[in-house]
């Protein structure tokens, strides 16, 4: 008995440590639901994609998400402007898989994954929202890359991490006309 019970211990340890570690690093779990700003429209809900992650300053950092037809979407980056700097740079691209070359003797083809930025907000004075109409289910990838605070400072400054949240909102897209 006593060592079942000491097994057992162990067990529910190593499953609950690595979470309360991740948890106690990061801090940045729910960024999104406090710091980035919702849409004003009532029609919008928070859509389950939405998350949030430290960044290291100067990597890029994605998220995978899929948006479906018929449904209107608005996205929107917040990040901890201390740390990650006044801006961030955001793109929505669309990985495509494309034919390469001609298929093989025995009948099978090749691919190789093609990106089509969609929107980028260094295009757009940095914003950081984007509203759209999605008229075909894609998967896409929001890209976030933050070059960091003007006053890097310390023996660790190359290794600042900050947070960010991408915070994705729905509603089906409304009907237009009669």
């Amino acid at each position: 008995m006593n060592r079942m019970h000491r097994s057992l211990i162990t067990l529910a340890l190593v499953l609950l440590l690595p979470g309360i570690r991740i948890q106690a690093q990061t801090g940045c779990m729910e960024y999104h639901k406090f710091n980035c700003e919702r849409s004003s429209d009532s029609r919008f809900s928070l859509n389950g994609q939405s998350r949030s992650a430290p960044v290291k300053v100067g990597e890029e950092t994605e998220l995978n998400i899929i948006v479906y037809r018929s449904q209107d979407y608005r996205i929107t980056v917040c990040h901890d402007e201390k740390i990650l700097g006044p801006s961030v740079a955001i793109r929505l691209v669309e990985k495509v898989r494309m034919p390469k070359g001609e298929p093989s003797p025995n009948g099978q083809q090749q691919y190789v994954e093609v990106e089509k930025v969609l929107w980028d907000n260094t295009e757009h004075d940095m914003a950081t929202s984007i509203e759209f109409s999605c008229t075909a289910t894609k998967r896409i990838a929001v890209e976030v890359n933050a070059p960091g605070a003007a006053e890097r400072k310390g023996k660790k400054a190359d290794l600042d991490i900050g947070c960010v949240g991408i915070l994705i909102e729905h509603m089906p897209t409304p009907g237009i006309g009669f």
